[in-house]
C-alpha cells in the first residue's frame, strides 16, 4: 500500500495525435503540477533536446516561462504558468488538452481525464499505469523486424530498415535512429 495522506488521483489517457497506436495511461496526484506532467512525458516519451513545450487547455496555454504576459491592448493574455495543478487546468472528468513538444518537428498529443478518485500513489506526482505494446515494424527490403528508421525518408513507403539491410540503403549512418515505443521515432535526435 503506497503511503501518504489521501489525495485526489486523476487518470489521464494521453495519446498521439495522427498516431493513436501510441498511447499511455497515466495516474497523477491533482495537485500535482503541470510540470511534473511535462516532465513525465519527457523522459517516457519525448526528450531528444530539451526543447520547448506546452498545454493548451481550452483558451489556457500552460508554458514553461513567460506565464502571464500582456496582449497589445494591456490586457492579461491567455498565457499561464507550467505551475498550474493538474486539476485546476483539467477540471473534471472529460476535460481534453493538449500538449506540444518541440516546435519545430512538433510531436503532439492529446490529454484527457478520464477518471478521478480518492487514494495514494506515493511519493510520484505521475506514475506509468499502462501503454501500448510497441508496434511492429517491418524492414523495406525483407520484412523481417526493422531496427532502425531512416531520417532523410520518413515520408517513404519504408523508412524502416533491419540491421543488417542498413548498409545496403543509400543514406549515410548518421541518418539512422533506432525503432523505440514513441511517437517522436525518427524525429530530431530522439532515440528512446
Amino acid at each position: 500500500m503506497s503511503a501518504g495522506p489521501v489525495k485526489t488521483i486523476v487518470r489521464l489517457r494521453v495519446e498521439a495525435l495522427g498516431a493513436t497506436e501510441y498511447w499511455l495511461d497515466v495516474e497523477a496526484r491533482a495537485d500535482a503540477t503541470l510540470t511534473s506532467l511535462d516532465d513525465f512525458f519527457r523522459s517516457t516519451w519525448l526528450e531528444c533536446c530539451g526543447h520547448l513545450s506546452m498545454f493548451e487547455v481550452g483558451p489556457c496555454r500552460y508554458v514553461q516561462v513567460g506565464a502571464g504576459s500582456l496582449d497589445p491592448f494591456g490586457r492579461r493574455d491567455a498565457e499561464r504558468s507550467m505551475s498550474t495543478k493538474i486539476g485546476a487546468a483539467l477540471s473534471h472528468v472529460g476535460a481534453k488538452g493538449m500538449y506540444d513538444y518541440d516546435f519545430g518537428s512538433t510531436t503532439r498529443l492529446t490529454v484527457t481525464l478520464a477518471d478521478a478518485r480518492e487514494g495514494r500513489i506515493g511519493r510520484t506526482a505521475v506514475r506509468l499505469l499502462a501503454r501500448n505494446d510497441p508496434p511492429a515494424w517491418t524492414c523495406g527490403v525483407c520484412e523481417e523486424p526493422a531496427t532502425l528508421i531512416c531520417c532523410m525518408h520518413e515520408t517513404d513507403d519504408s523508412p524502416f530498415v533491419c540491421a543488417a539491410h542498413q548498409a545496403s540503403h543509400r543514406c549515410p549512418d548518421d541518418a539512422f535512429l533506432p525503432v523505440v515505443n514513441s511517437p517522436r521515432m525518427g524525429v530530431c535526435a530522439y532515440s528512446g
